[in-house]
């Protein structure tokens, strides 16, 4: 029997690439009576490049995936998860790219040292989609 189906926290693809932050479930590490923690994956596809990596997320992670949404809403460049306990990744709006698409740059810097950027070719309401895929996991996934 499978569990209930992942729930996209980030799906920004052009169709030929794209990069998914997918979260899997909630766990509980800390002991309480609510999960604490959200057991998530990266997937990076595109022609040249696949690759996936796990991530674990708390509360302010979210709240920080927020701010990131943010500061490219305002145009300007910006990281999520620079903790360095998991994959960072950080956007670059279309407007200010070299190649003119919103760029997803993921580095793993806590196993494999490997970074790639992926130029999307985003859609214009992809921040708003990206906050209503916020709301969603908040709702679906409540942390303690």
């Amino acid at each position: 029997m499978s569990g209930p189906p992942a729930t996209e926290l980030i799906s920004l693809s052009d169709g030929e690439q794209g990069v998914t932050v997918r979260v899997l479930r909630s766990e509980n590490f800390c002991g309480g009576e609510q999960d604490d923690t959200l057991h998530a994956e990266i997937t990076v596809s595109s022609a040249f490049v696949n690759g996936r990596v796990d991530l674990h997320l708390h509360a302010h992670d979210l709240d920080s995936w927020a701010e990131v949404l943010d500061s490219v809403a305002s145009g300007r460049t910006a990281s999520w998860l620079e903790s360095g306990r998991s994959p960072r990744i950080t956007l670059t709006p279309a407007d200010i790219s070299e190649s003119e698409c919103t760029e997803v740059h993921v580095h793993d810097v806590t196993a494999s040292q490997v970074h790639v950027t992926v130029p999307v070719a985003a859609p214009p309401d992809w921040i708003e989609r990206h906050r209503a895929l916020l709301s969603a996991v908040r709702s679906r996934f409540p942390l303690a």
